[in-house]
């Protein structure tokens, strides 16, 4: 890259190089003041290129993206006193193999720090020295930490150690950083909750998922801040549960956990009896895992091999009423294969936002849209991951929204998927004009219409951009003819007769205006 190529920009702010091939950058290659942002990551980069920036250039940046590339050291030199006013620094996804002390010192302003994905990566006690009135975000995912060094960042909110090898947590770490909201520990290797988190009186987010625990009783989560608003127990190997565990948590709004099949009287609506402000609910798969049970006694005791997490189409664990403010289900995880048709049966709210991540489900059953209690406006969402799905369903039960005891499908998002375009999806294209005249803002309301819509279940989803729909319906493909469009689909190739239900109701509408003529002469 040549070296004077950005000297004649007198304004530049932003300036993004990634997704290259760089190896390095040349010396005062970013020569004016003024800068704010340098992404560089996705690149083949060695070092931190700091040489590249002017003293004058580096003194106005404000973030500094490094993450994917190959850079094993951070020295004093590289984060000297040019950076002071730095607040974003990534440098995630690279081979970084020690953080010597207060190497980050001389960046007052740092709230934000990503050393995530270094696998080898060593992190001393006094690392993060400098940054104590100043880091906000911190994140050590995935670096082989097997103990957690010494950290005194009292105004610290985030904190990410997913994916290490802690097999416990000091509890005098809370009182290092007292005002932590959010707390990361899945997939270590910890047996319990750890005593840590009820010392932290702000904590909003904690996730536990894929840890060793093996139980959760009425106490597991006592002292824990009954503030807490998100918790993520999945993925748990557990052989014991008791249906209060979750009773210390009074305002948890948002959960993941796993249906347990393995455990006989696992249910999730009885688990989430007592929680009257759960809005959001993920389910993941059951995980097979294999537990060793002894059997017998003395010298013919015997160790046995029992193979848990069998699948399941959550019939069982989702039979009952559901809390009456969770509007967002998610299912996810490749183990699930099928749904039962019920497993929505206990909803009692008026609408739902369902989502379907990472699954094997190759389709919904064919009264699943019909068996979900009070449920009236459904969004359906199968973009993530759904390689097997092939047919959905009509999901409407009503011509047009707002009917009792009819269901009407308010947003569909199923871009990237590859379906199977026959006669049983030809009901997106006489929905979509349905969702046009009803609900989309390019629509022209009336007052009366306007108050209709505001006051009805559909109002959760506010006003639809239609045009942002198409989009979405512009990128799914039909998996049986070549991977053409399914719009272009609906419109030559399906003549399945869901235009005549437009017609017969247009000869309704006629025949009623006549015979009112008819009355009224």
């Amino acid at each position: 890259m040549p070296q004077d190529i950005f000297k004649p920009i007198n304004a530049l702010r932003v300036v993004d190089l990634s997704h290259n091939n760089l190896r390095g950058l040349p010396d005062n290659l970013f020569y004016n003041g003024g800068m704010e942002k340098l992404d560089v990551s996705h690149n083949l980069l060695l070092k931190i290129p700091s040489s590249s920036l002017s003293s004058l250039a580096a003194l106005t940046l404000c973030e500094l993206h490094l993450s994917n590339n190959f850079i094993s050291t951070i020295h004093s030199m590289d984060l000297s006193n040019k950076f002071r006013s730095l607040r974003y620094l990534d440098i995630s996804y690279n081979y970084l193999l020690r953080i010597d002390d207060a190497v980050f010192a001389t960046m007052p302003k740092l709230a934000v720090l990503d050393l995530s994905h270094n696998r080898d990566l060593k992190v001393m006690d006094k690392s993060f020295m400098g940054l104590e009135n100043s880091l906000i975000k911190l994140g050590l995912e995935n670096v082989s930490l097997s103990t957690v060094p010494e950290i005194r960042l009292k105004y610290l909110r985030e904190f990410r150690l997913g994916y290490n090898e802690l097999p416990s947590i000091p509890q005098e770490l809370a009182h290092n950083m007292s005002n932590l909201r959010m707390l990361d520990l899945s997939n270590n290797d910890l047996t319990n909750v750890p005593l840590m988190t009820q010392s932290l009186p702000h904590l909003r987010k904690l996730m536990l998922s894929g840890n060793p625990i093996t139980s959760l009783n009425n106490n597991s989560f006592d002292g824990v801040n009954e503030d807490l608003e998100m918790l993520d127990i999945s993925n748990f190997r557990l052989h014991y549960f008791e249906y209060g565990c979750l009773d210390a948590l009074p305002h948890l709004r948002s959960i993941k956990l796993t249906a347990y099949s393995h455990l006989e009287h696992f249910n999730i609506p009885q688990l989430l009896r007592n929680h009257y402000n759960i809005r959001e609910l993920w389910i993941e798969a059951p995980q097979p895992f294999t537990r060793i049970i002894k059997k017998g006694s003395g010298p013919t005791q015997e160790m046995q091999a029992v193979q848990m997490g069998a699948p399941t189409d959550l019939e069982r664990e989702m039979k009952g009423h559901l809390p009456q403010k969770l509007t967002n289900i998610t299912f996810s995880g490749p183990q699930f294969t099928t749904i039962n048709e019920n497993v929505l049966k206990g909803m009692l709210s008026p609408y739902i936002y369902i989502q379907l991540f990472n699954t094997s489900l190759q389709a919904l059953p064919n009264n699943f849209f019909k068996n979900m209690g009070r449920v009236r406006n459904i969004s359906l969402d199968i973009r993530y991951h759904n390689t097997m799905l092939r047919k959905i369903p009509n999901p409407n039960t009503g011509r047009v929204p707002y009917l009792p005891n009819s269901v009407f499908l308010t947003d569909l998002k199923m871009s990237n998927s590859d379906l199977n375009c026959d006669c049983d999806l030809g009901w997106i294209e006489y929905w979509q004009r349905k969702r046009r005249q009803y609900i989309c803002s390019s629509q022209t309301w009336t007052d009366t219409v306007f108050r209709t819509f505001m006051n009805s279940p559909c109002q959760v989803y506010g006003r639809h951009d239609c045009e942002e729909h198409d989009d979405d319906l512009r990128e799914t493909r039909c998996e049986n003819k070549g991977g053409q469009q399914l719009m272009e689909a609906l419109k030559f190739d399906l003549e399945c007769g869901w235009d005549s239900a437009i017609c017969q109701e247009a000869t309704f509408l006629v025949l009623i205006t006549c015979l009112g003529l008819l009355f009224w002469m």
